[in-house]
């Protein structure tokens, strides 16, 4: 009976504790996949990018912050990332992900934010940078990770502002200030 009662008490910590480590190897498990993604689409291979996502799903979701609606289906995915069948619309872009945290929604299906920092220049437009927040939702499948839906979820203008002129301070200064 004791040993019930010490196992009763401790499975709440031990359980977290093997929670926690599962959380930071998935979390390091979809930064290795956000890797190859964002590989794969600043080489602008959206054909390849595509097959980052479940094929057999049969409603992924997109939701990019200069698009509204939201994409439902494959059909306004493959439309997002090849609009002009042929035609290159990006003379180039940078895409960066960071500050991955995922868990388990289900054995073989995870939920992650991160971090999305990018540069990116549109064709007869000027080039522009700056970051996103992501949360993506990303299903586990024999060749590995894939994803199933994907949000991002820009800050407030006068947020964005604010941590831009933040982050432009130079860390000499930060040094100097104390």
């Amino acid at each position: 009976m004791r040993n019930v009662l010490l196992t009763l008490m401790f499975f709440p910590m031990w359980s977290t504790a093997m929670a926690a480590d599962a959380n930071q190897e998935l979390s390091r498990d979809i930064q290795a996949f956000l890797n190859d993604y964002a590989e794969t689409y600043n080489g602008q291979d959206y054909a390849t990018l595509l097959t980052m996502w479940d094929q057999e799903e049969p409603d992924p979701i997109y939701i990019a912050e200069e698009v509204n609606p939201p994409m439902h289906g494959w059909n306004r995915l493959n439309a997002y990332f090849n609009p002009k069948p042929g035609a290159q619309v990006l003379d180039g872009i940078w895409n960066a992900y960071s500050d991955v945290r995922a868990h388990y929604l289900a054995p073989n299906i995870a939920i992650a934010t991160y971090e999305l920092h990018y540069h990116i220049k549109v064709k007869r437009q000027k080039a522009m940078s700056s970051w996103d927040r992501v949360m993506a939702v990303f299903r586990k499948k024999e060749d590995g990770w894939k994803l199933v839906a994907y949000a991002e979820a820009p800050m407030s203008p006068l947020t964005m502002v604010r941590k831009m002129m933040e982050n432009a301070v130079p860390e000499t200064f930060h040094e100097s200030v104390k």
